[in-house]
Parts: C-alpha cells; sequence; structure tokens
C-alpha cells in the first residue's frame, strides 16, 4: 500500500505534538448539546464531540463552513466547484451519498433533506453568527434519527448582546466580494433582538461560474424568569451558474475552462426558513422545550451531459417541522441523570419538473424517542435509547402513483468511565437508518421501477481521551455495519441498495499549547470503507480516502497581530459511482492555507491565502460519459492559490 509522503509527515508531527510532562490541572467540563439535545456535560457523554469555538472560528479567518471543517475532526470534505454551494461534509466515509448520511443541524434545525437527494445548503451558514460547532463522530441515529449515520455537526448561533452594531466588507480572488452588516440589543426586559444581512459576489475560479449571493437573518428572543421564547427567520437568494466537469485532457489544457455542454448551466434558489421555539422549566427537575419549523425553497435550474443539453427545469420543497422534547434532570445517589423522551415529526410537499416528466412527492416522517443518561457511581455512567420512526411516502410520476411505507425501531447503549479529572474512556453501540429519498426510489432519467429498500446499520466505538491545560488527547476506533446501504450505480444508471457494507477506522486527534502565544494542533484519520457482499463484494466505496490527516498552528505575534496556518492532507480515491472500481482514480493530494488578523480598538483587518503552495488539483470526480457514451473519469478542478481579505468594524 503507497502512503502519500504528505501523510508520513503529518504522522510524525502528531507524534512529535505530544510532551512528555503536562500541568496536572484540569479544564471544568464543558456544556453540549448534541448529546441530549439539550445542554449537559460533556463528561457524561459516551461518544466523540468535539467543539470549534468562536475563538477558533476567527483564528481561521475562514469565510465559509467549507473552509472551517475541511479536515478537522474526522471531516472529509468534497465541492463540485470549489465553494461551498455543492460541497459535502463526509463522516465515517459515504462519499456521493455523505449528503444523506451526515446531519447537519443549525441550533437542532435540520438543513438535510429527507424528501430528495439535494445536499444541505453550506452557504446558509454565515459564520459571523455562529458561536460554536459541534461535531459528534459516529452514529446519532437512536436521539436524531434520520440520516445520522456517520456523523453531526450542530451549528450553535449567537445569541444577541447588548446593543452592538458591526460592518464587514471583504475582496478577494476571482473579483470577489462581499458586504455584511449586523445590530443587535438586549432591551434589558426580556426582550432582544438581532438583525443581519449580507452580500456576496464572485466569479470563481472557473468559467460559467459566477455566483452572487443575498442572505437576511432576523432573531428575536424573550426570556423570562422560567423560561424563554424566540422567532427567527431567514430570506436566501442564490444565483449561480454551473460548469459542469472536465476529462483528464481537458484538465491539462486549461483546469479553468467549463466545457461547451455545459455553458448556460445554472442553478437559481429561493429560501425562506422560520422558526418558532420555547423553553419553560416545569417545577424543579422537568423543562420543555420544542420548535416549530416552515421551510420553503422554490429553484430553477438546468443541468445538461455531454452527449445532450439540458432544459430548464424546476424544484419546489415546502417542509413543516415539530420537534417537542421533554427534560429531566433527576437526583440520583450518585449524580444528576438526564432523561430526554421527544418526537420528530415532519410533513414534505416536493415537486420536480423537467423536460423528463413530472416527480412529486407527499411524505410525512414520524419519530418517538428516549433516552435516559445516568452516573452508575462518581467516575461511571451509563446512556441508553431508543426510537421508533414512521415513514410513508406518496409518489406520482408521468406513469405511476405509489405509495411507499416503512418504519424502523432502533436502539443505543453507551458507557463513560472518568477515574480521574484528566482521563475518560467510552463505549457505545447505536443502530442507525436512513430512508430513501423520491429521486432514490425513482429515477425519471433512465425509467427505473419504483421502491428501493431503505437502510439501516450499527455502529461500534470506543475511544479515549486525556485532557490537561496544555494537551489535549483523543483516540477513537469505529465499525460501521449497513445493510442496504443506498448508492447510485454509474455503470448501469440506477439507484441500488449494497447488499452489505463495513467501515472500520481509527481517529487520533491531538492539541499542544506549546506555551501561551503558540499552539498546534492535527488529527490523522483512517477509514477501510469495503462492501462485504453482493455483486461488488471486496470493492472500495467511491470517493473515500483511506488516509487524511490535518496539521494546524495559531502564532499571538502581539497583543494585536496573530498567524494561523494549516495544512490538510488526503491519500487517493476511487472516483463517485465507479463501484467496480475500474476507471482512473482521483489522485491525492495536499494543500496549504493560511492566515492573518490584526486588530485595533474596533477595527479587524483578517487575510486568509487557500491553497498557499498553488497546488493543481481536484477535490471531486464522478464516473461520466463523453459525447460518444464512453464512461470516463470526470474530474471537478478545486481552486488554485487564492484569498480573501476582510475589514470589520464593531461599534
Amino acid at each position: 500500500m503507497k502512503i502519500h509522503p504528505g501523510y508520513r509527515l503529518a504522522s510524525a508531527c502528531l507524534i512529535a505534538l505530544t510532551p512528555s510532562t503536562v500541568p496536572a490541572d484540569t479544564e471544568l467540563p464543558s456544556l453540549i448539546v448534541s448529546a441530549s439535545r439539550t445542554e449537559q456535560p460533556s463528561l457524561l457523554t459516551p461518544a466523540s464531540i468535539s467543539i470549534i469555538s468562536r475563538a477558533e472560528i476567527e483564528q481561521s479567518a475562514a469565510q465559509n463552513l467549507l473552509q472551517l471543517l475541511s479536515g478537522r475532526h474526522g471531516i472529509q470534505v468534497s465541492s463540485l466547484f470549489g465553494d461551498a454551494s455543492q460541497a459535502t461534509l463526509d463522516m465515517r466515509g459515504f462519499g456521493p451519498s455523505a449528503g444523506a448520511n451526515t446531519l447537519v443541524l443549525v441550533d437542532g434545525r435540520r438543513l438535510n433533506n429527507a424528501s430528495d437527494r439535494a445536499d444541505p445548503d453550506l452557504n446558509s451558514i454565515d459564520l459571523h453568527r455562529v458561536e460554536r460547532i459541534e461535531i459528534l463522530q459516529g452514529s446519532a441515529g437512536t436521539l436524531y434519527g434520520n440520516q445520522a449515520v456517520g456523523g453531526m455537526v450542530n451549528i450553535i448561533t449567537r445569541e444577541p448582546e447588548e446593543l452592538t452594531a458591526k460592518a464587514s466588507v471583504g475582496v478577494g480572488s476571482y473579483n470577489g466580494y462581499n458586504l455584511y452588516a449586523d445590530i443587535s440589543n438586549n432591551l434589558g426586559n426580556g426582550l432582544s433582538y438581532r438583525l443581519s444581512a449580507k452580500r456576496r459576489e464572485s466569479d470563481n475560479f472557473r468559467e460559467n461560474n459566477d455566483t452572487n449571493r443575498n442572505d437576511l437573518n432576523l432573531r428575536l428572543d424573550y426570556d423570562h424568569q422560567s423560561g424563554g421564547l424566540f422567532f427567527e427567520h431567514q430570506c436566501v437568494d442564490d444565483d449561480q451558474q454551473t460548469p459542469g466537469s472536465l476529462f483528464r485532457e481537458e484538465l491539462e489544457v486549461d483546469r479553468n475552462q467549463s466545457a461547451t455542454a455545459y455553458h448556460g448551466d445554472f442553478s437559481n434558489s429561493k429560501s425562506k426558513i422560520s422558526r418558532f421555539g420555547l423553553q419553560q422549566t416545569l417545577g424543579l427537575y422537568w423543562s420543555v422545550e420544542g420548535e416549530l419549523t416552515y421551510r420553503d425553497n422554490e429553484r430553477e435550474f438546468q443541468s445538461s451531459f455531454r452527449s445532450f443539453p439540458g432544459s430548464p427545469s424546476s424544484q419546489e420543497r415546502e417542509v413543516k417541522g415539530f420537534n417537542p422534547r421533554l427534560i429531566g434532570v433527576l437526583p440520583l445517589s450518585t449524580g444528576d441523570a438526564t432523561l430526554t423522551a421527544g418526537a420528530d415529526f415532519e410533513r414534505t410537499d416536493y415537486a420536480l419538473e423537467t423536460s423528463f416528466g413530472p416527480q412529486l412527492l407527499d411524505q410525512s416522517v414520524d419519530a418517538f424517542y428516549l433516552q435516559l443518561t445516568a452516573p452508575m457511581t462518581s467516575w461511571a455512567s451509563a446512556t441508553a435509547g431508543f426510537r421508533h420512526a414512521r415513514i410513508d411516502n406518496i409518489i406520482e410520476t408521468n406513469t405511476s402513483h405509489d405509495r411507499l411505507d416503512d418504519s424502523v425501531n432502533v436502539g443505543s447503549l453507551g458507557i463513560t468511565f472518568r477515574p480521574t479529572g484528566a482521563f475518560r474512556l467510552f463505549l457505545r453501540l447505536d443502530e442507525n437508518y436512513r430512508f430513501a429519498t423520491v429521486d432514490e426510489h425513482t429515477n425519471v432519467v433512465f425509467g427505473q421501477p419504483i421502491g428501493i429498500e431503505n437502510q439501516t446499520g450499527t455502529s461500534y466505538e470506543a475511544g479515549i481521551e486525556w485532557r490537561q491545560p496544555a494537551l489535549r488527547s483523543k483516540l477513537v476506533i469505529y465499525r460501521l455495519n449497513l445493510e442496504n446501504e443506498i448508492s447510485f450505480d454509474a455503470s448501469g444508471f440506477v439507484n441500488t441498495n449494497l447488499d452489505e457494507t463495513r467501515r472500520e477506522g481509527v481517529i487520533l486527534e491531538t492539541r499542544w499549547q506549546v506555551k501561551q502565544t503558540f499552539s498546534l494542533g492535527g488529527n490523522l484519520n483512517y477509514t477501510d470503507p469495503t462492501i462485504t457482499d453482493g455483486a461488488f463484494k471486496g470493492h472500495h466505496i467511491p470517493l473515500v480516502a483511506n488516509r487524511s490527516a490535518q496539521l494546524n498552528g495559531d502564532w499571538q505575534i502581539a497583543s494585536q497581530w496573530s498567524l494561523f496556518a494549516e495544512s490538510v492532507f488526503s491519500s487517493e480515491r476511487v472516483i463517485g459511482g465507479d463501484f467496480n472500481n475500474r476507471l482512473q482514480r482521483l489522485p491525492g493530494y495536499g494543500v496549504v492555507n493560511a492566515g492573518s488578523h490584526y486588530r485595533s480598538g474596533p477595527w479587524h483587518l483578517s487575510l486568509r491565502i487557500d491553497n498557499l503552495l498553488d497546488k493543481h488539483y481536484a477535490n471531486s470526480a464522478s464516473a461520466g460519459f463523453d459525447a460518444s457514451f464512453t464512461q470516463r473519469a470526470a474530474f471537478f478542478p478545486a481552486p488554485e492559490r487564492n484569498f480573501w481579505l476582510n475589514l470589520n468594524y464593531r461599534l
């Protein structure tokens, strides 16, 4: 097995990061939401949860979620066009289907679509508004349900502050610019608000790839003695041209071009999201929380093939959700136990209109769950959970009217040991599932028969964490077994169920505060994603790197000036859709990114440079067909060296 040189370097550096002695004091445990759907200490959690703080977000100088998460905490990122507009976060190695197997939440609200295969819109996350990001590595099917198979990313937004106004202007490569304004205030009578607006435009690094985006966010809060209410609303208007893929010889001539067949392709969408929520204490031990969500998305687009042009199409998705839960913090002789009992209800009306005919869906997903975390001794706690979920689909096409219903039961069991304040060990079993979407049940282009099996699986994990003020280290070992994994087989033009698949892997993370002004960190990831039964038995899951790594460093040069640098490495991958593992591989790569900050009073200047060494590489690839309908590897080139400069002012 050939190992990428950058991976050897990353391994050596991570080993070198572990000092021989560190101070004995430990930090207080942080409160996290993702382990129980309400805040609780992380030390009770039988899972690996990493937190990216507000300070780390600012230090990275990242402009979007794609830049921030690339290579971090076991996440592999794939991007078609070099930005976050059509990108996926992959945890545990799902490749082309990662967008339906890694759950992304904003304050507990799902970005994933249960109705169709459209990936979560990562560009809808404005990092200016993010307080922290909680990353749960591994299955969360019992607590969060559908699509929480490989892991979960929960983005926690910032609460309104005392009267504060902020403005930002940014310029960057490819004629890019953005404008941002934010005002928030706590009115002192329990009422507070935050209003923000953002506009971004860019030509991007390829032809036929112009984008412009407008984003408006409003949040209102009312806090009282025994709880609180909130309302939030977001409007997004996103227009972009889509340049398509390139074959190898086209990359060699001009990697910035868009093939003639894709000229005129585009994707223009408008989204409106509203959410109302409450939190109310019910006596000494109990509280109730819940949210009502409405999301409407309208999209017009054109997607072409090499052999024939596309035509204007439309897609509309209306989603209504209700997520109540009852939380009890129950005193025991060994400590406080946390009980979470709740339900997730979702209704979706979906319509796709193309030249191949309509694809209509009326979908309901109902689920009920229960989870208990209880301390057994002063140094050990246990967690157990159960979920029942049901899906009802009514699907209409030009030729059929079908009803596809199903239900599933899953459970979880975990145990956490904390013999000392610095050491934590956990073991966890969690069952998971993914309901097939309407475009997996059908195939309007190639006339696939209606119906496909839903996906189920079991995750086994063990982890060790060591935490002291100067050093934090984590080792996680996992195995994920799936039945009827849902994928798309490009050789047969069909959505398919893989009989049995398995992912085994190891994740090592460490962070060393070398001194007060300088820190180093990084992670190593190994995964073996294999099809273990069926027609493709023994083959590798497409678009998953066996080995990946990230190294980073922060240096506070002076009280006003700091530097940030990172290296991201990935080994080669089978291209998307190539379950036969016969086509050309997607080569491995290593890139270096850097950033710098300067602060003076209310002013804040930041610079980020991505792909500092101007590496020519592709971040994603799939099995495509040329004009003669011959199957070939089609690549999506990543941007060359590019920068973004931001000037911020806070009043």
